[in-house]
């Protein structure tokens, strides 16, 4: 049984190639605020006015983006955070026909 070499910290170094790699959401930028309608300058531009409303020089809008696409729960947090733009979307609403019962009714129906 081979043991992987020890650090100074008494702690087992780790292999490189088998370093568990971070999830990286590859959806479009709009999705990471569940908003598919937004453009990813969109959302640039949301972090770049939250940023400025923080008072914030840095990180760079886009790497907000990337940190939230690995996962990271602070840029997540930041996100929810933004003051996104109004839809441009249409909603997806079923046609539903206006019923005229009422007029069609006579007074002995309604007894």
């Amino acid at each position: 049984m081979s043991l992987p070499p020890a650090t100074l910290e008494g702690r087992p170094a780790i292999d490189a190639s088998r370093a568990p790699e971070r999830f990286f959401d590859a959806r479009p930028a709009g999705m990471l605020v569940d908003r598919p309608d937004l453009s990813e300058e969109d959302l640039l531009t949301a972090i770049a006015e939250r940023l400025v409303f923080e008072g914030r020089t840095g990180p760079e809008p886009q790497v907000v983006v990337e940190a939230a696409r690995l996962g990271k729960r602070k840029a997540l947090a930041f996100l929810r955070k933004l003051l996104l733009p109004p839809p441009r979307a249409p909603l997806s609403m079923p046609v539903r026909p206006i019923l005229r019962e009422h007029m069609t009714r006579t007074d002995e129906d309604m007894r």
